[in-house]
């Protein structure tokens, strides 16, 4: 569906609006369709057993319904459990309730094969969470993401409001926790409105004030957040470094006088540059960095019954020709080689792994039972395993 994020953005992406301005590409994904639709969701939604109250959430007018409003015991393979309940939801769907989905990626493949390519562009930790509204009802009003924003749209459309206000910095703490009415007066003007269709892309840094409203029933889009390694997140990763400090585990004296204090924070001071400026650190840093990211990998359990079985190759075992003769090679000794066998045996002792799709490849003017016939003998010998 994206076969290469980095040239479809290009470099002005990096240079203009990277963590810095928003975006709004028309026309960004081919067969949006095979990503999300509404027939993809209603055979989603239909998994029951899959959503909970931390990933099935629903809004009417701005505020956050109870999960008990559209949930009812579900008996499954767990025992009981509250999964949403299908004529509660829709019944308020139908009076304008917005649904969302968090994680959706998990549960489409096309999606999480989206998820990995946005990983790869910014090396940030990426979640895609869907949103589904019904016209002129909204979800939230005026607000910032606590990360970047890449919004695809699905289905329908949808007014996207961009303000002239951009929050620095935030993270998920207390102090950034506001007020709708705290929002709404930080937002400040609308600067631009974006009407988001099928395809479209609307790319929003973080810290960024903005809201949405459907113009039409059924509008779909999933905000895929992403979020990059910190220098909060550094003192998080040099945690164990800071416990292996002596002095860090050491007790203050509860009695300590203004001078005293001033020691130990001298001291810790010190301390705590060592840590940081340590090689050690600076290898555990570097490693969380490089792991940052979420492992996106998907089952291709449909490969391995293409490819057949995949066997290990002993390295032991050597081939050799003796008096003009092909022959297998051990410490326990030594066995002649059928002629057939020759040119498929010394190419398989040059591998690591083996599967017949390979063999078949790499041998076409060979018949399949004598590569078959070749590599159970093999098997039988313990060459491949």
């Amino acid at each position: 569906i994206m076969n290469n994020l980095k040239e479809t953005f290009g470099d002005n992406f990096f240079e203009k609006h990277f963590g810095i301005n928003y975006l709004y590409k028309s026309n960004f994904v081919d067969n949006f369709q095979k990503m999300m639709s509404l027939d993809i969701l209603d055979s989603m939604l239909s998994k029951t057993n899959i959503w909970n109250k931390h990933n099935f959430i629903m809004m009417l007018n701005q505020n956050k319904l109870n999960y008990n409003d559209y949930s009812s015991p579900s008996l499954d393979i767990n025992g009981q459990n509250y999964r949403p309940d299908v004529n509660k939801v829709q019944n308020l769907v139908t009076r304008g309730a917005s649904i969302i989905l968090n994680d959706i990626q998990k549960h489409n493949l096309n999606l999480l094969k989206f998820v990995d390519e946005l990983q790869k562009l910014t090396n940030g930790r990426c979640q895609g969470n869907l949103y589904f509204s019904m016209a002129s009802h909204q979800a939230f009003g005026p607000h910032f993401d606590l990360h970047d924003v890449f919004a695809i749209h699905f289905e329908g459309e949808k007014v996207w409001n961009i303000y002239e206000n951009i929050e620095k910095s935030p993270i998920n703490h207390p102090v950034f926790k506001l007020s709708g009415d705290e929002r709404r007066k930080r937002a400040g003007k609308i600067i631009e409105q974006v009407t988001l269709r099928p395809g479209d892309l609307l790319y929003i840094p973080r810290g960024q004030y903005h809201d949405a409203l459907a113009s039409q029933n059924g509008a779909i889009h999933i905000a895929f957040g992403l979020t990059y390694f910190k220098s909060i997140d550094a003192l998080t990763s040099l945690w164990q470094n800071f416990i292996l400090n002596e002095f860090m585990r050491s007790d203050i004296n509860v009695n300590a006088n203004t001078d005293e204090l001033q020691k130990v924070l001298k001291k810790l001071s010190n301390e705590l540059n060592n840590v940081i400026n340590s090689k050690e650190a600076l290898d555990v840093v570097a490693n969380s960095i490089q792991n940052w990211t979420y492992n996106m990998q998907a089952y291709s359990v449909k490969k391995i019954v293409f490819d057949g079985a995949t066997y290990l190759v002993d390295n032991s075992i050597n081939f050799e020709i003796k008096e003009n003769k092909p022959y297998l090679t051990s410490l326990k000794g030594s066995v002649q080689i059928p002629e057939k066998f020759k040119k498929i045996i010394a190419y398989i002792l040059k591998q690591e792994t083996i599967n017949e799709r390979n063999l078949r490849n790499q041998f076409k003017d060979v018949s399949g039972d004598i590569l078959t016939e070749c590599l159970d003998s093999l098997k039988n010998m313990n060459v491949i395993k």
